[in-house]
């Protein structure tokens, strides 16, 4: 995107020469730009000379059902963001970059605030990925409840209830890492926050969610731990009443032998 006042390059699996192209282009120092490709960073932000640095992880909608790792779980879009001038590096394109690369390619709007907002619909868009497999993860807890009160729980079933838990937790984290982006964020742009708000509000809407979640999963855990209690202590009383009802008869031969 080249429109005046804004200037928008988005990087998908640049090789390195191209990343030193990028920083020499846009004054960023090379180390910045070499870490924007490190697969484990987690949500971050920096500010280096007049260059803000975001990184951002947004739900990998290709990723297996038995991840639960953030690595595994999630991808990482860099943002190097300087008023006027915009970059995002990531190595695999993905949905909500595509549709945002769309629509802002149709928009007339310009100056610094359009370069801001799209960082904002970059942090809004990439919050917004999680909410499919946080409402799966409610469907699948549903089914869990069923499965434990009709007692077909088996010990398969409490791996995947343990997964889903793991895979919340790194929702979590996520989230809770892109709120402290986030504030950081707002202190440095006190002239943005109206478009701030949106990002703020979908944050909050999937940290609660997720955090509902996390506490019913907790929930069901103890619960099935104290159901498989009780039905222990079922199966003891039966085997007490049994070894009650043959202690005369072992008595009795015990005396005669």
């Amino acid at each position: 995107l080249d429109q005046p006042g804004v200037r928008w390059v988005d990087a998908v699996d640049p090789s390195d020469e191209e990343l030193k192209s990028l920083a020499a282009s846009y004054s960023i120092h090379a180390t910045s730009i070499q870490d924007s490709l490190q697969p484990e960073h987690l949500p971050k932000y920096e500010k280096i000379g007049s260059m803000v640095f975001l990184i951002a992880r947004a739900f990998d909608e290709h990723c297996k059902e038995d991840c639960y790792t953030v690595r595994d779980l999630t991808r990482k879009v860099a943002v190097f963001y300087d008023g006027t001038r915009l970059i995002t590096i990531h190595r695999k394109d993905q949905p909500y970059l595509k549709t945002l690369r769309e629509r802002w390619s149709l928009s007339h709007a310009t100056g610094d605030e359009a370069a801001f907002h799209i960082v904002c619909d970059i942090l809004q868009a990439s919050m917004q990925t999680y909410e499919e497999p946080l409402s799966a993860a409610e469907a699948k807890l549903d089914q869990f409840e069923d499965k434990i009160f009709l007692r077909r729980t088996t010990v398969f079933r409490l791996r995947e209830l343990y997964l889903l838990r793991r895979r919340v937790t790194a929702f979590l984290k996520m989230f809770h890492l892109s709120r402290d982006v986030l504030s950081r964020l707002t202190a440095e742009s006190e002239g943005h926050a109206p478009i701030l708000q949106n990002v703020r509000e979908e944050l909050e809407r999937v940290h609660f969610t997720a955090d509902q979640l996390l506490e019913n999963v907790n929930n069901l855990l103890h619960l099935y731990i104290s159901l498989q209690s009780h039905r222990t202590n079922e199966v003891m009383r039966v085997l007490t009443v049994f070894s009650v009802f043959f202690m005369p008869l072992t008595f009795i031969v015990g005396v005669y032998g």
